[in-house]
C-alpha cells in the first residue's frame, strides 16, 4: 500500500511498513509545430533522450508530434532548447509541466493507498503521529502528552515517528523548523525541506499560503494550512489524494480548484490527451451585443428588505457542473463544425451534439461520485468527509473554465454556463409563478419561494425543464432579508428559522471575523429567543426580553465585564503594513503581529480606535469602550431587524425584476 511518493528522475514511494522503494522514471513530453524536423536533428545528438514521431490527440484533434522521452531532471533545459528552436512561436509542448509523481503513478496504473474503487476504498488502518503547538515551543502536545521541556518533546516525537505512517500537525509549517533545528543539536538527522509560500486572490479575497514543512519518507499535514484537511478531514485529504493521484502532502496544501485542475491532468493522462504546458486558444471575435449578453454572469434576485412568513428554499445540485456535463459544454465542442448542435440563443453558440466533450466526460465521473457520496453520507458518517471536498470541487470546477491559464478552460465555455443558467432559473420562476409562488429572492442556483402550492410538483416540473437535479434545502417558518447600506434588499444577508428548529444565518456579524465575539454572543442569546417565535405576529411578545439581552452586553462593555476572549476579534491583511496610507488600527494591528503578509490573519484587541492603538494579547488589561459599543450596536440592528421592518411590497412576477 503506497502511501507516499517523492522525487524527480528516481521516485520514491513508502508503504505502511514505513518500507521505501526506489523506481526509475522518465517522462515524456510531446511537441508539434513547423520545425520538428530541426529538433529531431538537434536532440538526436543527446545521448540521454529517446525519441519517435507518431500521432497524438489533444482536446481538438490528432497532430504530429515528436514523443521525447527523458530524464524529469532535465526538463527545463530541454524545454528552453526546443522554445529557442522554435523562435518562442513556431512549436508547441505538451505535458511539460504536469507533476512528476501523478505522471508516474498514473504511467505504472498505481494507486495511493492500493485500492483503484474511488467510491468504495476503506481508510487503511495507518499510525498518525499528532503533535500540537500550543504556546510556540514552551508548550506542545504530541500524542495527547503535554511537554513544557523542549528536549523531552523531541524525543519523545522522534520515538513515536519511527512508528508513524503520518503527521499531523497544529502550527507544524510554523513551529517545525526551529523544533527540527533543536532536534539536530540532539543528534537526530531528518531530512527536509520546504515548499514555496504564495499571495493570491481568489474572489476578492486575499489569501497567503505559508511554505509547507516537508519531512521526506513522512508526509506531514498542518491542520492550519490545509483548506482541503480543514473541509473534509483525513476522509476528505485521502478522497483528494486519491482522484488526483498526487502525495497526500501534496493534496493536503493545494485550493480546490487546484484540485479540479489536477483531476483533469489525471484523467487526460489515462485517456492519453497532451496538455499544453502554454494556452493558446484565444477568446472569439464577438460583436458589441454578444458581448454585452455573455458578461452578464448568474443571475440574481434583489430581495425586498423584510421579514416572511411561510418561505421554501430550493437548490439546484451541483448546478453548473451539472449544466456543463448535460449541455455538452466544452472547449471542443462550441462554434465547430458539426450536424448537430443546440444553440444559446442569447449568445448565438452553437454546441455539437455529435461528439461528447472532454469537460462532460471528466466532470460527469466527479458528479456520480459526488451523489454517491452524499446518499451514502446519510448512513454513514465516513463518507462525510469526502463529500464536503467533492462539493468544493464541483463549486470551483466552473471558475476554472473561465480562468486564463487553466488547461481545460475557455471563455466561451464559462459565458455559455452562465448564459443557461440564467434562462434556467429564469424558466423556474415562471414555473414556480404558475403554481402559486412568489419569488422573494434568488442567487445563481438558489430560489426562496412563498406560497400555498405544491412545491414537489414544483420541484418536478423544474427538474423536466432543465434536466437537472433540485433538492429542497427546507422550510423557513419566516426569514428576515436585511438591507444594504443604501436601503436596498442585500443579497447575502438574511437569518431564519427553519421547520426543524435550527436557523440558517448567512452575512450577518455572527458570521464575521472582523467582529468582537462579544457581539456573536449577543446575537447568538436573541436567535435562542427567536427560535420560540413561530411567525411575524410573535415576535413582539418577546421584545422586552431580546433589548434586555442588548443593554445587558451594553452594560458589560461600559463597566469593564468583559473578558479577553470576548474583546479578540480578527482582521486579513490585504497587503504589507506599509502599503497601507491610513495609521488606522488595521495597519497597526499588522505591524504589532510581525512578519504578516497579505492573506494572513490577525487577532488583535482594540485600545484607542482614535490613536490607532491595538494589541495582540492585551497585556495593558483595557480596550476602547466605544469602539466596541458601536460595534455591538451595529450587530443589534442587524438582529433586531424583525421589530423594525417596513411592510414588504412583494415582487409580483418575474417581470418586476431588472434581469438585464
Amino acid at each position: 500500500m503506497i502511501i507516499d511518493a517523492w522525487g524527480g528522475r528516481a521516485i520514491f514511494t513508502i508503504d505502511e511498513n514505513r518500507n521505501i522503494k526506489r523506481w526509475n522514471y522518465e517522462h515524456t513530453i510531446y511537441v508539434t509545430g513547423d520545425r520538428l524536423e530541426r529538433i529531431t536533428d538537434e536532440i538526436d545528438l543527446v545521448p540521454w533522450i529517446k525519441w519517435k514521431l507518431e500521432e497524438r490527440r489533444d482536446i481538438f484533434s490528432y497532430k504530429k508530434v515528436v514523443t521525447i522521452t527523458l530524464p524529469p531532471n532535465r526538463l527545463s533545459e530541454v524545454i528552453t532548447a526546443i522554445e529557442r528552436i522554435g523562435n518562442f512561436r513556431d512549436c508547441k509542448i505538451y505535458n511539460a509541466d504536469v507533476n512528476i509523481v501523478q505522471s508516474f503513478m498514473v504511467k505504472n496504473n498505481l494507486h495511493f493507498f492500493n485500492d483503484e474503487d474511488e467510491m468504495n476504498f476503506d481508510i487503511p488502518k495507518v499510525n498518525v503521529l499528532e503533535i500540537k503547538f500550543i504556546d510556540s515551543l514552551e508548550e506542545i502536545e504530541i500524542n495527547g502528552q503535554m511537554f513544557t521541556n523542549i528536549p523531552s518533546s523531541i524525543d519523545y516525537f522522534f520515538s513515536n515517528m519511527k512508528d508513524a505512517n503520518m503527521i499531523v500537525s497544529e502550527g507544524g509549517d510554523r513551529y517545525f523548523p526551529r523544533f527540527f533545528e533543536l532536534a539536530r543539536k540532539e543528534g537526530y538527522t531528518p531530512r527536509t525541506s520546504r515548499s514555496k509560500e504564495r499571495t493570491f486572490t481568489s474572489y476578492g479575497r486575499v489569501s497567503h499560503r505559508s511554505s509547507g514543512f516537508i519531512i521526506y519518507g513522512i508526509p506531514h499535514i498542518d491542520r492550519e494550512t490545509s483548506f482541503i484537511f480543514s473541509e473534509g478531514g483525513l476522509e476528505g485529504l485521502i478522497t483528494i489524494s486519491k482522484i488526483t493521484s498526487l502525495p497526500i502532502f501534496h493534496s493536503a496544501r493545494i485550493t480546490p480548484g487546484t484540485a479540479v485542475s489536477s483531476y483533469e491532468v489525471k484523467k487526460s493522462l489515462e485517456k492519453g490527451i497532451m496538455i499544453p504546458l502554454y494556452k493558446d486558444d484565444h477568446e472569439m471575435i464577438k460583436n458589441i451585443d454578444t458581448f454585452i449578453s455573455a458578461d452578464k454572469g448568474g443571475l440574481y434576485l434583489q430581495p425586498v428588505p423584510g421579514v416572511y412568513e411561510n418561505v421554501f428554499e430550493i437548490d439546484f445540485s451541483s448546478m453548473y457542473p451539472s449544466i456543463i456535463v448535460n449541455y455538452n459544454l466544452s472547449p471542443e465542442t462550441i462554434n465547430v463544425k458539426c450536424e448537430n448542435f443546440r444553440r444559446i440563443d442569447d449568445l448565438g453558440y452553437d454546441i455539437c451534439m455529435d461528439r461528447r466533450g472532454m469537460l462532460p466526460e471528466f466532470l460527469s465521473d466527479l458528479l456520480d461520485l459526488r451523489l454517491y457520496y452524499k446518499n451514502k453520507k446519510k448512513s454513514d458518517e465516513r463518507y462525510r468527509g469526502r463529500d464536503a471536498v467533492l462539493k468544493w470541487l464541483l463549486l470551483t470546477s466552473f471558475g476554472y473554465t473561465g480562468y486564463k491559464n487553466a488547461k481545460f478552460g475557455r471563455i466561451e465555455v464559462h459565458e455559455s454556463i452562465t448564459s443557461l443558467g440564467r434562462k434556467i432559473l429564469t424558466d423556474s420562476i415562471k414555473i414556480a409563478e404558475e403554481e402559486g409562488f412568489t419569488a422573494i429572492h434568488g442567487i445563481v442556483d438558489s430560489l426562496w419561494l412563498q406560497g400555498s402550492g405544491d412545491i414537489h410538483k414544483v420541484m418536478r416540473r423544474i427538474e423536466e425543464m432543465s434536466k437537472l437535479k433540485i433538492s429542497l434545502e427546507g422550510f423557513y417558518k419566516w426569514i428576515a432579508f436585511l438591507p444594504a447600506r443604501d436601503g436596498t434588499g442585500a443579497l447575502n444577508r438574511y437569518f431564519g428559522l427553519m421547520e426543524n428548529g435550527k436557523f440558517k444565518v448567512r452575512g450577518i456579524e455572527l458570521r464575521r471575523t472582523d467582529f468582537p465575539n462579544v457581539c456573536k454572543e449577543m446575537q447568538e442569546e436573541i436567535l435562542n429567543i427567536y427560535s420560540r417565535v413561530p411567525n411575524l405576529a410573535g415576535f413582539h411578545k418577546h421584545y422586552d426580553e431580546v433589548e434586555k439581552i442588548y443593554n445587558s452586553y451594553k452594560f458589560r462593555i461600559t463597566n469593564g465585564k468583559v473578558d479577553d476572549s470576548e474583546l479578540r476579534m480578527s482582521i486579513v491583511a490585504t497587503r504589507r503594513p506599509e502599503a497601507y496610507k491610513v495609521n488606522g488600527i488595521r495597519k497597526m494591528a499588522i505591524e504589532k503581529a510581525r512578519n504578516v503578509g497579505p492573506g494572513d490573519k490577525v487577532s488583535m484587541f482594540v485600545l484607542n480606535e482614535k490613536r490607532g492603538e491595538v494589541d495582540i494579547e492585551n497585556l495593558e488589561n483595557r480596550y476602547d469602550k466605544n469602539y466596541y459599543l458601536r460595534k455591538l450596536e451595529m450587530a443589534w440592528e442587524s438582529i433586531s431587524y424583525p421589530y423594525r421592518h417596513q411592510p414588504i411590497i412583494y415582487q409580483k412576477s418575474i417581470e418586476d425584476y431588472d434581469t438585464n
